[in-house]
């Protein structure tokens, strides 16, 4: 296991390069935490003794703060016009990552970050009726991210939403997390309320959270926030704290001083927003080289062919959009002004992305909107002047998710550019050099052993793992190629792969194969396409029937590997 001295603290992070001792001291430390993770029979919380002793504690804390349904040009550092400064002061300090891949979906992007594992054999689909208790959750048969650093030694926290079990045993308070505040569903109303289950599903430290019980002025990305700094600040170093927060997956809500914030802002439509963040993206060097906004090809109708009511209502929507973006800046930027009044900003890696691409769903505009699961329920009181409100369910529809996603194809629920790329970025200036704009290939398979690497452990798979038999991982760390120890992540010959249905995609190299379509249609698919990605993200040239062996050479790879 490489463990970097970047990590060590001040005056041996500064020893020669040669030094014998800093290198031994390196060994020692990495051999212990390692031994430690391989202990197959033995919880964190049953350790004799701890292994950690006052140098390993002086490993980075991990904050890692995801966004939902984020669109790749939604945060002012990738070129949105929407107020983000704390997002985008950590952004240029760090590295923003411009070919970083999610799972087209929630859940399913979930367990790919938490397992580095093909999601069609880790992601358990099971029956959703009669009881919700029975959702789709993460196979045991893989040791996940807060167990592995739990045995390392960290203390590790979670709040916002899980979506990867319900029942026990497949919780966070019993999959690794030692403090846990959670909405352990795929989405929730924002507010203390019930839109459509008739029962709670907010989890603290596994104990259930009846609605009545939150605070009358609850907001998820308020609360959220508050629960995250409470549990770092009760806690000791070093620690690992995961925050999902449901920001800014439909119901688009926010609370009532945020409502009017971008009033009028979008009413010129999402043709002239997609252009101008294009632009901007493009001064700001995010944009995919190759992609050009004038190969982009809509599928949402032009802004002037919606009737007015239609383009009250999207921009409407768009305005309430902003508006959970920028209170989601406002409470990262409270999660960091923590850290820095704590005196642990410096010793804290920070890593940020979206978990998929921009939500297409018209809720409260369109009846019959694309993607509805579950359709809002009759109760609901969608008149224009409630939207953003309690009891409230609208969403910004597929023509604003476009501009988000522009010049790429696609959205959430595709495979295509736009619905996998992800706005992220890592800010650490202790060992990763800040100002730079990274396109190389990294995934959310590769979260697990990059963190892994950071704590200076390894994985324990395949085998016996806290009594049960687990699988390896698929992902590697890019954390020796951010600090500049390896010009690449992964090796030509590796992929990464999705499935859904017949239908799916990989990437090896420069070159990726689909079969889905840009617009959606996962489950039947189309005829496999090739594109060179590095030369046409925008994937318009399909190269399969110049290129028919490679392209038969990468069928092959997803049929065996990744369906």
């Amino acid at each position: 296991m490489n463990f970097s001295t970047a990590l060590l603290p001040g005056a041996w992070r500064n020893s020669p390069p040669g030094n014998t001792w800093v290198k031994l001291l390196a060994l020692v430390i990495a051999g212990a935490m390692t031994a430690c993770s391989r202990d197959a029979g033995q919880s964190a919380s049953q350790d004799a003794v701890d292994p950690m002793d006052s140098v390993a504690d002086s490993r980075p804390n991990i904050l890692y703060v995801v966004a939902d349904d984020l669109g790749y040009t939604d945060i002012g550092a990738f070129g949105s016009e929407i107020a983000t400064p704390n997002l985008d002061e950590l952004a240029f300090a760090g590295v923003r990552l411009t070919n970083f891949r999610t799972h087209s979906a929630c859940q399913q992007t979930r367990v790919m970050m938490m397992a580095s594992a093909n999601v069609t054999e880790a992601l358990e689909i099971r029956p959703t009726q009669p009881s919700r208790e029975r959702a789709n959750r993460l196979s045991l048969n893989w040791a996940i991210i807060p167990e592995l650093l739990q045995d390392a030694g960290y203390e590790t926290y979670i709040t916002g939403k899980w979506d990867l079990g319900l029942e026990d045993g497949y919780t966070p308070s019993t999959r690794g997390f030692d403090r846990s505040f959670v909405q352990l569903g795929a989405s929730a109303s924002h507010f203390a309320e019930i839109l459509w289950d008739d029962y709670s599903l907010y989890r603290m430290d596994g104990e259930t959270v009846e609605y009545e019980d939150l605070p009358p002025d609850f907001y998820t990305t308020d609360y959220y926030t508050d629960r995250m700094i409470e549990f770092i600040d009760s806690g000791e170093p070093p620690w690992f704290g995961f925050v999902p927060y449901t920001t800014p997956h439909w119901p688009l809500h926010v609370p009532e001083d945020w409502l009017d914030r971008h009033a009028g802002r979008y009413d010129d439509g999402y043709d002239v927003l997609r252009e101008a963040r294009v632009a901007r993206a493009g001064e700001l060097g995010v944009v995919p080289a190759g992609a050009e906004l004038n190969d982009f090809e809509p599928v949402a109708p032009t802004w002037d062919e919606l009737s007015a009511e239609d383009r009250r209502g999207y921009a409407r929507a768009q305005e309430l959009y902003a508006a959970m973006v920028e209170n989601l800046d406002f409470n990262f930027g409270r999660l960091v002004d923590y850290l820095r009044e704590s005196g642990q900003l410096e010793n804290t890696i920070i890593v940020f992305s979206s978990d998929n691409g921009a939500s297409t769903a018209a809720y409260g505009i369109v009846p019959t909107a694309p993607g509805a699961h579950p359709a809002p329920p009759n109760f609901i009181d969608n008149r224009f002047e409630n939207w953003g409100r309690p009891n409230s369910f609208v969403d910004h529809g597929r023509g604003f998710a476009e501009a988000a996603s522009a010049p790429l194809q696609g959205y959430k629920g595709t495979f295509s550019e736009g619905g996998l790329r992800a706005a992220a970025f890592v800010h650490y200036p202790a060992a990763v050099p800040g100002g730079q704009v990274n396109d190389t290939l990294m995934s959310m398979l590769d979260i697990l052993p990059t963190f892994l690497d950071i704590a200076g452990t390894a994985h324990p798979g395949p085998g016996n793992y806290r009594g049960r038999e687990i699988n390896g991982t698929l992902g590697r760390s890019f954390w020796p190629h951010l600090t500049g120890e390896t010009t690449a992540v992964h090796s030509p010959d590796d992929s990464v792969g999705w499935s859904r249905g017949d239908g799916g995609a990989l990437i090896r190299g420069d070159y990726k194969v689909i079969n889905t379509p840009a617009a959606g249609g996962m489950g039947a698919a189309a005829p496999w396409r090739l594109y060179n990605i590095a030369e046409d993200p925008g994937e318009h040239n399909d190269l399969a029937a110049a290129m028919p062996e490679l392209t038969e050479e990468l069928i092959q790879d997803w049929e065996q590997n990744w369906r």
